[in-house]
């Protein structure tokens, strides 16, 4: 497990780290653009109004590590989306 979480995360580096963590069973960086794509209500980073700005590093998105896990502890139950235990 991860003992000193990194302040920001990609879509690349931020899959793996929810699979390390056991927030999902699997999540490829494609996946979690599909989610950020599709379902917009519950995706906390974007440019909607009650989004969190992605944080740009040169041409890559970069999301706060802590709201970015939070997300997907809170997230819906669905596929891979997050182990729900009710």
């Amino acid at each position: 497990m991860t003992d000193a979480l990194p302040p920001f995360v990609t879509f690349t580096t931020g899959a793996p780290l929810l699979v390390e963590l056991g927030l999902v069973d699997s999540i490829t960086p494609d996946g979690l653009r599909y989610h950020a794509r599709k379902n917009p209500d519950w995706w906390r980073f974007g440019d909607r109004p009650a989004q969190i700005p992605y944080a740009m590093v040169g041409p890559v998105r970069t999301m706060e590590t802590g709201t970015f896990i939070e997300m997907f502890k809170d997230g819906p139950r669905r596929g891979g989306m997050g182990r729900k235990t009710s």
